[in-house]
């Protein structure tokens, strides 16, 4: 089948300024660019359009819903035609029982209910998407706590050395399957167990395969610095390419930050290392309200034991009293006042992240999605701290919430550096109201960037959404329109793209992406997805020697 796309402007992803051109698409690959000669099958008439390759979604976590929405309209719809996934150390593969059961609890925690199983390898996990089909490409990561834990349980200990090579093994298992390197989720356990040694030995291994190392830090907050010097000494000791996810100086006494951290990130490029990071275009985070009131060794062993902890009354005050620390661990007082204890701060700092955290999504009382935790603290008469725990006992720990913790500045200073990537760090709920960035990144970036405030010109942030990404994690042809490239294409009108995604109202699909094509099918059509599924799960090629 041949699709001739003409009368468009072609921006080709490399950051070149647009030209008038055609494209003609044969079957899965691009085979004629600018002028064309071979007949066509089917005309697209792109007048008035952009041609440019799909976006690539750097940093997802659409692992876990694509096996019961292959046909994944969130991304989709927004141009996105690869997704990069087992992001944060969390992903399908590789499995056993001890995974499977990590994830029956996990889950639950995220989506109010059990998704998809996890596959044992990376092969049994590609062929279970592609027998079912698939919209999108995705680009597998293989995530360190899933590694972990098949070897060592939700244990909170250091590995010994037959447990680190059996981990090590693992890796190389799914390096060979076609992994494009290790991620780690270092504020989740069990990743958040893992010492720097243990992550140095699992890098090393992805290294040998030619893979790269993506990292949630352990950090986003008063340790933020610290965060990234360990991301980047195990890039340098691994000899591996780093990735920093969803990069962000999270807290008022943190912003301004970044500019350090990217310094820091420009000394190690200049000294020879290979550094990129992505970030998503918001200035609130996402994820589950366990994660931001129970200290780490609260979550050993199952969610019943959890809850049991949760329900004990010395032990909810333990869990409570380290919950504060944790909290004051998000303060680094400028030198004038370095003299004030920080605990005096912390009335303030509770009311505070009482009034930026907001319940997204819960398991049985919805009333409460789309209010700040202050307000349902005020109406049940509770202190922040009892009234969440309160919450996680309620939901079996099943809310998951947005927290606007970051400044529209910093967000601004991130997306400016060189070595950026765009990254949604989404993935679709079917209740509640999950953050806007799963439907709205993309078209966000051009209108509001691009459009209205002019940070990036449109060809910068096709680049930064296309060839930037692809090459920072591995991919081969894709991320530019050349001949011999994948057919992932995306014509949008770039005056009239518009991201409808908000945080009240967050399942809408953009305005103004017109046509998608992935592998050749086409898959949206005048803004409507086809149900097409011509997606596939890529493999990194074997390194070069």
């Amino acid at each position: 089948m041949r699709v001739l796309v003409t009368g468009g402007t072609i921006i080709d992803g490399t950051g070149a300024p647009g030209r008038e051109g055609d494209v003609l698409l044969e079957d899965d690959r691009i085979a004629e660019l600018g002028g064309t000669k071979l007949t066509p099958d089917v005309v697209v008439d792109a007048r008035g359009l952009v041609v440019a390759p799909g976006f690539i979604d750097v940093h997802s976590h659409g692992d876990f819903t694509l096996p019961n929405d292959p046909e994944a309209s969130a991304k989709i719809l927004q141009g996105v035609t690869t997704e990069v996934v087992g992001n944060c150390g969390l992903g399908m593969f590789p499995a056993n029982d001890r995974v499977n059961d990590l994830y029956r609890r996990i889950t639950p925690l995220v989506f109010g209910e059990s998704s998809a199983m996890c596959s044992e390898t990376l092969s049994a996990y590609r062929e279970r998407l592609e027998a079912a089909g698939c919209s999108v490409n995705v680009a597998p990561l293989v995530p360190h706590g899933n590694i972990r834990c098949h070897v060592m349980g939700m244990a909170e200990r250091a590995p010994t050395p037959s447990e680190v090579a059996s981990m090590g093994e693992l890796v190389d298992e799914a390096m060979e399957q076609g992994s494009f390197g290790l991620s780690t989720g270092l504020v989740y356990p069990p990743g958040a167990y893992a010492k720097t040694d243990e992550l140095v030995a699992l890098a090393q291994r992805a290294a040998a395969h030619g893979g790269i190392y993506a990292s949630h830090l352990r950090n986003e907050g008063g340790r933020l610095l610290q965060a990234v010097e360990e991301a980047l000494s195990i890039g340098e000791r691994a000899k591996i390419p780093v990735q920093i996810s969803h990069h962000k100086a999270a807290g008022n006494f943190n912003w301004g930050k970044v500019r350090k951290t990217l310094a820091m990130i420009d000394r190690a490029n200049a000294g020879g290392q290979n550094v990129h990071l992505d970030v998503y275009p918001y200035t609130a985070g996402s994820t589950v309200l366990s994660a931001m009131f129970v200290p780490i060794w609260a979550f050993e062993g199952s969610v019943e034991k959890m809850l049991e902890r949760l329900r004990d009354p010395e032990t909810r005050a333990r869990v409570i009293r380290d919950s504060k620390e944790l909290l004051l661990q998000f303060v680094d007082l400028p030198k004038w006042l370095a003299w004030m204890p920080k605990r005096w701060l912390l009335p303030v700092i509770v009311r505070k992240l009482g009034e930026v955290v907001v319940v997204s999504s819960v398991k049985r009382q919805h009333a409460y999605e789309g209010r700040s935790l202050l307000s349902i603290a005020r109406e049940r008469k509770r202190s922040l701290h009892d009234a969440a725990i309160d919450l996680l006992i309620e939901e079996d720990t099943a809310v998951a919430a947005i927290a606007h913790v970051m400044c529209e500045e910093d967000v601004q200073t991130v997306l400016r550096h060189p070595r950026t990537s765009i990254g949604s760090d989404g993935f679709p709920l079917r209740e509640g109201k999950p953050h806007p960035r799963t439907f709205g990144t993309f078209p966000r970036v051009l209108e509001r960037y691009v459009r209205e405030i002019g940070l990036y010109r449109l060809e910068e942030a096709v680049f930064r959404m296309t060839d930037l990404p692809s090459r920072s994690i591995g991919l081969t042809g894709r991320g530019t329109l050349a001949v011999g490239h994948a057919a992932d294409l995306v014509l949008f009108d770039a005056e009239r793209v518009h991201d409808r995604a908000t945080y009240q109202d967050p399942k809408r699909s953009p305005d103004g992406i017109r046509h998608v094509f992935v592998g050749g099918k086409w898959t949206v059509r005048d803004g409507a997805h086809t149900g097409a599924r011509g997606g596939r799960v890529l493999a990194r090629g074997k390194p070069k020697t």
